[in-house]
């Protein structure tokens, strides 16, 4: 506990400029120890702050959340048929008890739980000036509890849960049922989205908004699991009918609770929106300051793992173009599945989505073609070799069919060249590293060349409301009110310019069903480290993944093991050996 209270001593403070970049009055906790500390108003803010603090410094930003949120579904292969994070990526053996990213989820949402169940455990014995804030800050504490255990659930399935402060070394370990974490987690929200004020003063902070937003994703949840898993659909009903009240006061009272629907999806996710985005229910914040981020040099990386290799390619520069990424850090490709998802000519969320096309930069140098470029692109050039401009197109990765592709005067790789035409990635190096890529996360106004983020990430957005309220609108039997809430995103999605395609874009309750859903999350939500969720919770992991299915390339899944990941073995060690590790593990 001394550990815990030292850290977040030293952090708070750090984490809550990062909130807000103000001066503070300074606080020496000096010869003071964490119950002295915690039970003054002044310091239960440490400790409230504390509890953030692993959200912004071990998950939304780095890459272990991207490979759990993401890997291993129908959407995303191993950019290039690389090996980086394979075990979680394509389920290799390398999955097991000691994986590395595994071991520090595990610590850190266990750390999140600790700091929630500590302020809730002292919350009674402080003073506070306004009663106000105590409710406040017992809103977030149960809102940070309630999300992490979210977390922990679906990652291991039922493990430990505690709802008291851990000191000193813990040497045992019980199990509870999943039921018993969802009962905690939909308690703990039903009570933070009747606590919490309908704004906070700092972006960033759990408000009333976020927690009706959770308990919507943690009922759906919980109402899958309950069909699915356990074919219990007369209790399911129950929470599809809790997704349904909580999505649908947000949908209704958006405005009074300061959020919306962007009119378009590029507004969305341009950058300029970013640190007070408008559609976001909840966001973990980062710096623009990096000394004010818990990882100076690299808080918040998302920008850099879903982009292709595009440098040194057909005049582009060496070193990286700061609106298109940090080049050379490739992850995540889009599943060919994924791409044949859209209809790119009527459907605004593709290119709002993805970027097919390279642009040489202002002040780069006329580019006439060379060899390592022809051969790379298969070029047929007759007579005078083209040149590429600055301002003119360098690079197409398309997922379309590009017929005259080896004449064009600019690099191009389409669909074909990238998958084979089962949807498994092209052995071809010189063609599978170019693709259509995420650009949801770009970041343009970092120094150069930095892995030094500047975004806050969108963890729960309005526009999942909409999702989650038709799903559960179908669940319940009304099919056309399940498409009138898709309408709502599919409108705002449509292209409008030259040609209208608003109502090409509708569908009809004759077009809803479970694959029709989970396919509108993927063309709404891909990259925003929800798919892994959605496929596990409705159990459709196993019908996506292998030959013939979307991800073709994923060939180790095993049912029986991978709807959850291993316990790790430092944890098992911990407890002498006495705790039983999920089955396969």
């Amino acid at each position: 506990m001394m550990k815990t209270f030292i850290k977040s001593i030293l952090l708070s403070g750090l984490f809550i400029l990062a909130f807000n970049s103000c001066s503070l009055n300074e606080y020496n906790p000096s010869g003071a120890n964490a119950n002295i500390v915690y039970s003054t108003e002044e310091g239960f803010e440490y400790l409230v702050n504390s509890a953030y603090y692993n959200f912004r410094a071990q998950f939304y930003g780095r890459e272990d959340i991207m490979f759990l949120g993401e890997g291993g579904t129908d959407i995303w292969h191993l950019a290039g048929k690389g090996t980086h994070a394979d075990q979680l990526l394509a389920y290799t053996a390398k999955l097991d008890a000691t994986t590395g990213q595994i071991k520090n989820t595990w610590q850190r949402f266990y750390e999140i739980v600790n700091y929630a169940n500590a302020g809730l455990g002292r919350i009674d014995d402080v003073t506070f000036k306004d009663p106000q804030t105590k409710l406040t800050k017992e809103g977030e504490l149960r809102f940070i509890r309630a999300y992490a255990y979210w977390a922990i659930a679906e990652f291991f399935g039922g493990v430990t849960l505690r709802t008291e402060e851990t000191e000193g070394a813990v040497m045992t370990g019980v199990r509870s049922p999943l039921s018993d974490f969802y009962e905690l987690i939909i308690t703990d929200l039903e009570r933070a989205k009747e606590i919490l004020p309908i704004t906070q003063t700092e972006y960033g902070r759990a408000d009333r908004k976020a927690a009706y937003g959770l308990l919507a994703r943690t009922s759906l949840t919980r109402a899958s699991y309950l069909e699915y898993f356990e074919n219990n659909k007369t209790e399911a009903d129950k929470f599809y009918k809790k997704v349904l009240d909580a999505a649908d006061y947000l949908i209704t009272n958006r405005t009074t609770l300061g959020c919306k629907l962007y009119d378009s999806f590029e507004e969305l996710f341009d950058p300029a929106n970013n640190k007070t985005n408008e559609e976001a229910l909840w966001a973990v914040t980062h710096s623009t300051n990096s000394a004010l981020n818990p990882q100076s040099g690299n808080p918040n990386r998302m920008f850099m793992w879903y982009i292709a290799k595009y440098t040194s390619l057909c005049g582009m520069p060496s070193t990286e173009v700061t609106e298109y990424g940090r080049d050379n850090n490739r992850r995540l490709m889009p599943t060919r599945y994924l791409l044949e998802l859209f209809d790119e000519e009527k459907d605004g969320r593709y290119y709002g989505s993805f970027r097919e096309e390279f642009i040489m930069p202002a002040g780069t140098a006329t580019y006439t073609w060379k060899d390592a470029d022809i051969t790379t692109f298969k070029k047929n050039f007759t007579g005078t070799l083209p040149s590429i401009n600055a301002g003119e197109r360098a690079l197409l990765f398309t997922k379309k069919k590009v017929a005259d592709k080896a004449t064009l005067p600019y690099g191009v790789k389409d669909i074909d060249d990238t998958y084979n035409a089962d949807g498994s990635i092209s052995d071809d190096a010189s063609s599978n590293i170019y693709y259509p890529s995420l650009k949801k996360f770009r970041d343009p106004d970092r120094s150069p060349n930095s892995n030094a983020g500047t975004k806050n990430v969108i963890v729960m957005r309005l526009a999942e409301m909409y999702l989650a309220a038709a799903e559960a609108s179908f669940k319940l039997g009304d099919s056309e009110t399940a498409a009138g809430y898709i309408n709502v995103l599919r409108r705002r999605a449509a292209v409008k310019t030259p040609v209208d395609y608003t109502n090409d874009m509708l569908v009809t309750k004759d077009d809803i069903s479970l694959d029709f859903l989970l396919d509108e999350r993927a063309r709404e939500l891909c990259g925003e480290l929800l798919r892994w969720f959605d496929l596990k919770r409705t159990k459709q992991l196993e019908n996506r993944l292998g030959p013939g299915k979307a991800n073709p390339d994923i060939v180790s899944f095993n049912p029986d093991k991978h709807y959850l990941r291993p316990v790790p073995q430092a944890e098992i060690d911990a407890l002498g050996g006495n705790y039983d590790n999920n089955p396969g593990y």
